[in-house]
């Protein structure tokens, strides 16, 4: 079987692949596009039999005269028959480290940790059309609801950094101190699992100022006790942030939460405001001032 015209990712959303493979709560377009996007650092693996399986769906579709093996598939993958395209924010060439971006919206904190070096190699986001912005500006298409166990299942192992702009909800507290499982049933309570299985080396966490007070500050209490004393994690107190003094034209105030992991030694933060960090909240809050679903191609690209 003789393929010689290449299928770019950027068609999948055309009239003649909008197939059943290409439903909303399906991964099978976010697998392909994180294999075809991780296939120089080993991440790949992670995602090459969702994706070759793919491709296989794919090319039956293209050439219904052809029998299609999922040899066949994994050939055209190889062979770079399947194509990325160009798009505003490319990855970085030689990142310095990798990490993983939930509730990824249109790409805020994708856009902030790739200006300081950092490769992407896992989004989730469940929103349809931020969805699709966020493929149209970094060329991956996220997977769909990270609280589902088949999304999980695709996050790879040994990144450095974990990226969550997480909902803010109350939490059902039965002891006195607020603790993991009571955060079963919440969004955090994903993120805390996630970060348990994973063991990042730094988490990096996003939400309203309201959170500080939300259930008369229970919520922030809870989520800094998992993540402390459940979690082992660093955690500094957490800071608010207004969009305003990192030159954007914007009075949007923002809680950020960071921590390290025992294994990295860190024990003290002066000042996460500073350099490096002060350049991704600056990139951070410059994308997600932009109405959601707006394409990013109006921002810039330095963060500096």
């Amino acid at each position: 079987m003789k393929l010689q015209e290449k299928i770019s990712l950027e068609s999948f959303g055309d009239k003649k692949f909008r197939i059943k493979l290409i439903a909303s709560e399906n991964n099978q377009e976010a697998v392909l596009s994180h294999y075809l996007h991780n296939s120089k650092n080993g991440v790949s693996k992670f995602y090459k039999e969702g994706a070759v399986q793919f491709a296989k769906e794919i090319l039956e579709h293209k050439y219904p005269d052809e029998k299609v093996t999922l040899k066949v598939a994994e050939e055209a993958l190889q062979y770079g028959l399947f194509d990325t395209f160009q798009v505003p924010f490319p990855p970085v060439e030689n990142p310095k480290f990798k990490f993983i971006d939930l509730f990824a919206g249109i790409g805020g904190f994708r856009l902030a940790l790739q200006n300081l070096g950092g490769k992407c190699v896992f989004t989730s986001e469940w929103d349809k059309e931020a969805k699709k912005t966020y493929k149209a500006n970094f060329g991956e298409t996220p997977f769909g609801d990270i609280t589902k166990e088949e999304t999980k299942s695709y996050i790879p192992d040994d990144f450095d950094v974990l990226c969550a702009g997480f909902p803010c909800q109350a939490f059902s507290i039965a002891g006195k101190r607020g603790g993991f499982e009571d955060t079963r049933g919440t969004l955090f309570f994903d993120v805390a699992e996630i970060i348990k299985r994973k063991q990042p080396k730094a988490i990096f966490l996003e939400n309203v100022k309201g959170l500080r007070n939300h259930d008369k500050g229970k919520t922030l209490t809870t989520i800094l006790n998992v993540l402390r004393e459940d979690l082992g994690y660093f955690v500094p107190e957490p800071q608010i942030v207004n969009a305003k003094d990192f030159g954007v034209p914007q009075n949007r105030e923002r809680i950020y939460i960071v921590g390290f992991h025992p294994s990295t030694g860190i024990k003290e933060v002066n000042n996460y405001l500073g350099v490096p960090y002060g350049r991704a909240f600056r990139s951070n809050l410059f994308a997600r001032s932009s109405q959601k679903g707006f394409p990013l191609q109006s921002l810039t690209q330095n963060a500096a």
